[in-house]
């Protein structure tokens, strides 16, 4: 694909796609809402037609509270202390006067039922259909519902209820084919306990057969069929595509058919079987679709004429700078591939020619400077590697005769030998020196290995947690000694476990404590952990009431062999290394240090981590050989590997196959190499109370959990000892090196012959 064509395509994508995304979003959320305006509108008439329903139940509500408050109710119910059946009878015959001349007009109530507290009938009146007047009858008429019931038998304030709407198909009395009870307690009016229940039964068929183009459904598909309602064949469901699904629903929606017929359904009334009463109503939805139809056609021709406009100015644009960046790209190809000096004669506006002419400049400038720097670029790496050659070396051959003496020196102290005073404080300084100049050579070796590339993090799972405690553990002592308080404060969202290196992860936060304990002479230190802004996960940090850290020297604490000022060093000792390596142990972990600090108000360092590592390095190496390699390795590549020497060096097999303890021995002891053997952890501990030297590590998996087994033979000094998994995982936490129980002679002596080549050299 030509530039030109990438140019074209992606200024046409970069405007058309906002356009395109406007309208998609947008078009579909303006049609539904002007079908949803149409809906309520005609909704809303919908209801109106309906509003009379709830303006007559509101006067039905007044009426039924009447009706439990006069005459006395409880002597017509037999509730209130009566035992007189007489006297019942003639409460019951003055009731019956009175609701004959309170409700003779009002034709919509059919039935007055009292009922005890138990829900059983005990006096009922019915209108007679020909004379109108109330008279009790032979069988009460409907009874309402018991979970109808409940909630008014429990009821300790005036209240009105209503029941599901009741749909009788099977009768002839167009009065009762459909109706609903209004339910209101006996007693609370009187203020007393509820002891019985009124219930009014209410004619609502006339708002069915009000309209006789309004559609009645059942919730099972089936038309109402009751008196005085025009009867309609067949079933919803049949007529009326994919009305089962959205009854289902149980919400109000709009279905259209495919001859354009619209219909809107509304559940409206809900029966007694808890199922709803749909109504439907045929909807004029012509206007609606003239709306819709016109709105889409004009957005189709908007966007038709904006994609044609945007179409020709992208082509427009795309050429013009196709020319440019042909002429530029190939020109920089000039300039670095062969150090030209390359002319860019660009016209068009000012600011073009200049580009062109600054351009023309640079070009000359870098064919001139490119010569220089590859010279120096070659004379730096080489100072470089000497530099780093020549630490490694003395730092190496410094590291013998200093562990003689910080050992000597010591034990001198300790013996009660006729030494004066003066002599043991001499010799607790040269002590004291010689831990310090130990320090700086680790330091400088950190330092030497970070700028090589060659110190990589082991990562793994960490229990973040336990580190910080260990961690506290380990310095408690030393600042108790010096009188200060170390606290420890874990927020407890923070993520327990996190994919990073442990022990750089230690180094760093020991170097912040020693910093602390160096620098702070009272109050407090507090080391601290907490939930850390995106990109990280994690913060570390510890926080002290020390002397402080002004704030223009903040950025070079964290240079090599630099600190605060002059005085610091004469005053505080160190040699300016610690933070320099924090900072880069810091950058391994895909994290990074931040501090805030006042002069004479204390410092707070940070260590920032992200949950896992985005780039993990890769210090470990599954090394797996096919057997087909080691044929064609054959007696050759046993001979090479046969002619390795490592006197002096000495081995801990740890492992319980027989037949991997019979190869790795003869292997090693081929290099003169010394191996001592363990097959659980306390045949370990027993080696290492005799043979304390080791310098190489095998141990199989499953056996001794690796970190555990490195803490025991190095202690602090596991670093220097190569600790070599064997594993067919590689990702096998707590070694230096993964390699597969098959591996072959060549190989493991490559693996030795990298970690030992400076001694063996």
């Amino acid at each position: 694909m030509s530039l030109r064509t990438r140019i074209l395509l992606f200024l046409f994508g970069f405007a058309l796609v906002p356009l395109a995304a406007a309208v998609i979003i947008n078009l579909p959320l303006v049609l539904d809402r002007v079908e949803l305006f149409y809906r309520q509108a005609f909704l809303q008439n919908l209801r109106a037609d309906f509003s009379d329903l709830d303006t007559h139940l509101a006067s039905r509500d007044e009426m039924i509270r009447l009706l439990a408050k006069l005459p006395e109710p409880g002597m017509v119910l037999g509730a209130a202390g009566a035992s007189d059946p007489a006297q019942i009878d003639r409460a019951r015959i003055k009731y019956v006067e009175w609701i004959n001349r309170i409700l003779r007009d009002q034709l919509d109530i059919v039935d007055i039922l009292f009922l005890d507290k138990q829900g059983l009938a005990r006096f009922w009146l019915s209108r007679n259909v020909d004379t109108r007047r109330w008279e009790p009858t032979t069988v009460p008429p409907y009874l309402p519902q018991k979970k109808s019931l409940e909630p008014v038998l429990q009821a300790t304030t005036p209240a009105v209820f209503l029941t599901p709407v009741v749909v009788d198909e099977e009768t002839t009395d167009l009065a009762r084919a459909i109706t609903l009870q209004l339910l209101t307690p006996l007693g609370p009016d009187e203020g007393k306990p509820t002891y019985g229940v009124v219930v009014m039964t209410v004619d609502i068929g006339g708002l069915v057969r009000r309209d006789p183009d309004t559609l009645w459904v059942h919730d099972d598909g089936r038309y109402l069929s009751a008196p005085g309602v025009i009867q309609r064949k067949g079933n919803a469901f049949d007529e009326f595509a994919g009305l089962k699904e959205k009854f289902a629903q149980r919400k109000l929606f709009m279905w259209e058919g495919d001859d354009g017929k619209t219909v809107i359904w509304v559940p409206l009334l809900r029966t007694d079987d808890d199922k709803p009463l749909w109504v439907g109503r045929y909807v004029q939805d012509k206007p609606l679709r003239e709306l819709r139809d016109a709105i889409i056609l004009r957005v189709l021709v908007i966007i038709f004429v904006l994609v044609l406009v945007i179409g020709i100015i992208a082509r427009l644009v795309a050429a013009r700078l196709e020319r440019y960046g042909t002429e530029l790209f190939k020109g920089i190809q000039r300039i670095v591939g062969k150090a030209e000096a390359v002319q860019f004669n660009w016209h068009g506006s000012p600011e073009l020619e200049q580009l062109g002419r600054n351009l023309s400049v640079l070009s000359e400038t870098h064919a001139r400077n490119l010569q220089e720097l590859q010279g120096h670029a070659q004379a730096l790496e080489e100072s470089n590697r000497y530099k780093s050659e020549f630490l490694s070396n003395v730092s190496h051959e410094l590291r013998t005769p200093l562990n003689s003496i910080l050992l000597l020196s010591k034990l001198l102290v300790k013996e009660d030998a006729a030494l004066s005073e003066e002599q043991r404080q001499q010799l607790k300084v040269i002590h004291e020196a010689s831990e310090d100049l130990r320090g700086l050579i680790d330091n400088i070796l950190d330092l030497s290995r970070i700028e090589a590339g060659k110190l990589l993090p082991n990562i793994e799972e960490v229990d973040l947690f336990q580190l910080l405690h260990e961690l506290v553990d380990l310095m408690a002592p030393q600042f108790k000694e010096k009188g200060l308080k170390l606290e420890l404060q874990v927020d407890p969202r923070v993520p327990a476990h996190i994919s990073t290196d442990a022990d750089k992860i230690k180094q760093v936060l020991k170097n912040f404590l020693s910093n602390s304990l160096k620098f702070t002479f009272e109050g407090k230190v507090v080391l601290g952990m907490e939930p850390a802004d995106e990109p990280y996960a994690v913060r570390i940090w510890v926080r002290d009431t020390g002397i402080g850290i002004p704030e223009d020297k903040q950025k070079l604490i964290f240079e090599a062999f630099k600190q605060a000022d002059g005085s610091t060093r004469r005053r505080y000792g160190g040699t300016g290394l610690g933070l320099s390596i924090s900072r880069e142990l810091a950058q391994i972990l895909c994290g990074e240090i931040r501090v805030q600090s006042r002069t004479g108000r204390g410092s707070e360092f940070s260590l920032l981590l992200p949950r896992e590592c985005g780039e993990t390095p890769q210090p470990k190496t599954l090394f797996r050989e096919d057997r087909k390699e080691d044929d064609m390795e054959g007696a050759g590549g046993a001979l090479a590997a046969a002619d390795a020497d490592f006197s002096g060096r000495r081995a801990l097999l740890v492992e319980q196959d027989i037949d991997l303890l019979l190869k790795f021995s003869k292997m090693l002891e081929a290099w003169n190499i010394e191996v001592f053997a363990a097959g659980d952890e306390d045949e370990v501990r027993e080696t290492l109370e005799d043979e304390t030297d080791i310098d190489i590590v095998l141990a199989g998996e499953g056996i001794v959990e690796w970190r555990h087994l490195a803490e025991m033979v190095g202690g602090s000094t596991a670093s220097s000892i190569l600790f070599i998994g064997l594993s067919d995982n590689p990702q096998a936490g707590g070694a230096e090196v993964v390699v597969s129980p098959e591996v072959n002679a060549h190989t493991l002596m490559s693996i030795l012959q990298q970690r030992f080549s400076t001694d063996m050299t």
